[in-house]
């Protein structure tokens, strides 16, 4: 009678834990050890500076397979005057990861041009239990001068 019941609840425990791997989508697979942190601070002449400006900031890490497919769990937040971002739960042990930054549409800069962010990592490599540290910065380029010709 013990085997039969220690029988029951092993197999009741192996369906269980299969049956979560597969509510989530096939996201156990993707999901691993990794984060990629930093802060994004905003230049002068970005704006504005007010509320959370950080609400329209996009962080996003994807396989370099699959760049359709967005992996990690994602936080942005107005901390300091400037955006922290943290991507946790990457896969890591050497895949290779994109990572790319893109400016919220909200933000102007005082001389008419589109703001940028600067040099953002095109493709990253996280080791097992690594948090890389990405910081940046939003500027504005002075519009080019016009030339003329005689």
């Amino acid at each position: 009678m013990k085997r039969i019941t220690i029988t029951i609840l092993l197999l009741a425990t192996a369906a269980g834990c299969s049956t979560n791997r597969s509510a989530t989508g096939g996201r156990a697979a993707r999901e691993g050890n990794g984060t990629v942190t930093g802060i994004i601070m905003l230049g002068e002449g970005v704006g504005p500076k007010t509320g959370d400006f950080c609400e329209g900031l996009t962080v996003k890490v994807t396989h370099a397979s699959a760049p359709e497919d967005v992996l990690g769990d994602r936080m942005v937040k107005v901390s300091r005057g400037r955006c922290s971002y943290q991507v946790a739960h990457l896969p890591s042990g050497g895949e290779e990861l994109q990572f790319t930054v893109t400016p919220s549409s909200a933000w102007k800069c005082d001389n008419g041009t589109a703001p940028t962010i600067s040099s953002a990592p095109q493709s990253i490599k996280l080791q097992n239990w690594q948090t890389l540290t990405q910081d940046f910065r939003v500027t504005c380029e002075a519009p080019a001068a016009a030339t003329s010709t005689p």
